[in-house]
């Protein structure tokens, strides 16, 4: 199976074989046991979901952690219990069923990436996963309605060896498909594929934005000031990626907080090109203090930089009356065209990513993330730097 590196191709089943054998004991009770075999040279890993034998509607999930260790009781009567194996990747396919937005991660989110909405991994299973689980009971259902004991095998490699290819599909075919932003959440390492670019970790739920804002785009800004790009194109750029950045926040506010429809439409249609206005309104709105541990001079070099962006975005640079009244730079005059130093840009971005973690704070404060997978990475880390 080819490695699959591109955007929005089938990525295939890891394959492997699972066999149900019905025995009937000394007492006369029939049950059965599940075994699984895979032979295939891919990355695969195999989870434990409970089903309602019936309708093969997932209801839970089994944590258990390998051989000797007991099973978490189903949550109802008449479930089995049914093995899920990933995709050729070692990740699974997900699907929200509140804004139907699909994702691939480990097995076990607790996250919409894209709504945020929160609930147990069972309920965000892609349709093929469902129909694979439909599949699996109604089979294991027929295995134990014979009246001979006996084997009876799913076989995924079957399903594995379809992708790509013409012709009819198994009834249970399932596969995946890669997304747009792979990215490994910070917070607590949880592998995410996501469409689009922003997003929260489907495991802890932190958002990524801060992550590309601080480690991806200015960077990027920075690159370009070192090898010649001119620092006013650079400022626009920076500051125009800031403008994004708090956009993304804003929308998520005024989902996720109660408030006027007014206040919802300012968040959601309108920039923020003055940091004045925008310092008011998460502080007084959200209680975000988006410049906290910056100096009363450093806020007034920002504010000035917010405005010289729109002026060379939209006026080629030229001072216009609307800057200096907003300014007060006494120094300039009306069409006098702004050259920025290449130092004053860097110490803008620092600046803005200051900013950027402020905001990011304050908005996990009001939605804070899952503590237990966070916790769980920082231990692993403590576990490798003592090793």
């Amino acid at each position: 199976m080819r490695r699959v590196s591109g955007e929005f191709e089938e990525i295939g089943h890891s394959g492997g074989k699972i066999t149900f054998e019905v025995v009937t004991d000394a007492g006369g009770r029939r049950g059965y046991q599940t075994s699984f075999r895979s032979s295939r040279p891919v990355p695969a890993v195999l989870i434990e979901l409970y089903a309602l034998a019936d309708s093969g509607v997932a209801v839970g999930i089994n944590r258990r952690m390998g051989m000797g260790v007991e099973p978490e009781p189903p949550p109802v009567n008449g479930c089995f219990s049914v093995l899920v194996a990933s995709d050729s990747e070692g990740k699974f396919g997900h699907t929200c069923q509140k804004c139907r937005g699909y994702w691939r991660s480990g097995p076990w989110p607790k996250h919409c990436p894209y709504c945020g909405c929160t609930a147990p991994p069972h309920k965000f299973l892609s349709a093929a996963q469902r129909r694979y689980i439909h599949h699996y009971c109604a089979l294991l259902v027929q295995a134990s309605a014979t009246e001979s004991d006996g084997k009876v095998v799913l076989d995924m490699d079957e399903v594995a060896d379809a992708v790509g290819k013409e012709g009819e599909k198994p009834s249970f075919y399932i596969s995946e498909k890669s997304q747009q932003n792979k990215f490994t959440c910070e917070s607590c390492e949880e592998f995410n594929d996501i469409l689009g670019r922003f997003g929260f970790c489907s495991l802890c739920g932190t958002r990524n934005d801060l992550s590309i804002f601080e480690r991806q785009t200015v960077p990027g800004v920075r690159d370009r000031l070192k090898t010649g790009a001119p620092p006013e194109d650079c400022l626009r750029d920076g500051v125009s990626a800031f403008d994004s950045f708090i956009a993304q926040y804003a929308k998520q506010l005024s989902f996720w907080v109660k408030m006027t429809q007014r206040r919802k439409d300012r968040l959601r249609s309108h920039s923020f090109h003055n940091l004045a206005e925008l310092r008011e309104t998460f502080q007084n709105w959200f209680d975000i203090n988006v410049c906290s541990g910056m100096r009363d001079d450093e806020c007034h070099n920002v504010s000035i930089m917010f405005f010289r962006r729109h002026l060379y975005e939209h006026n080629g640079g030229e001072v216009d009356q609307k800057y200096l009244d907003n300014t007060g730079e006494a120094n300039l005059q009306v069409k006098q065209y702004i050259r920025e130093k290449q130092e004053d840009v860097h110490e803008l971005l620092s600046s803005l990513v200051k900013m950027a973690r402020n905001v990011h704070s304050g908005f996990h404060q009001l939605l804070p993330p899952d503590q237990d997978p966070i916790q769980a990475f920082e231990d692993k880390k403590k576990r490798v730097r003592c090793s």
